[in-house]
C-alpha cells in the first residue's frame, strides 16, 4: 500500500530538523576523520629516538662504572 497523500514539499518541511541533524552529523564525521588524518601525518615522525653513535657510551659517564648499592660484602 502506498500513502494516499504524498506531498513532497510538505513532508520536506516537516522533516527539515531531522534532515539538518543528519547533514550536521555527516559534516562532523568528515571533519573528525580529516583532523585524525592530519594529526597522524603531522605527528608521525616526532617519536623517533636518534641512534647511538659508534664509540659513545650509553649513559654518558665515559666509562666510569658506578658502584651497586646494597651489595653484600
Amino acid at each position: 500500500m502506498s500513502a494516499p497523500d504524498t506531498n513532497i514539499d510538505k513532508q520536506e518541511q516537516q522533516h527539515k530538523p531531522a534532515l539538518l541533524g543528519i547533514k550536521g552529523a555527516m559534516v562532523f564525521g568528515v571533519l573528525m576523520v580529516l583532523i585524525v588524518f592530519f594529526l597522524a601525518v603531522m605527528g608521525g615522525g616526532d617519536d623517533q629516538v636518534p641512534a647511538i653513535e659508534t664509540g659513545s657510551t650509553v649513559n654518558g659517564t665515559d666509562g666510569v662504572v658506578a658502584p651497586v648499592a646494597g651489595g653484600s660484602d
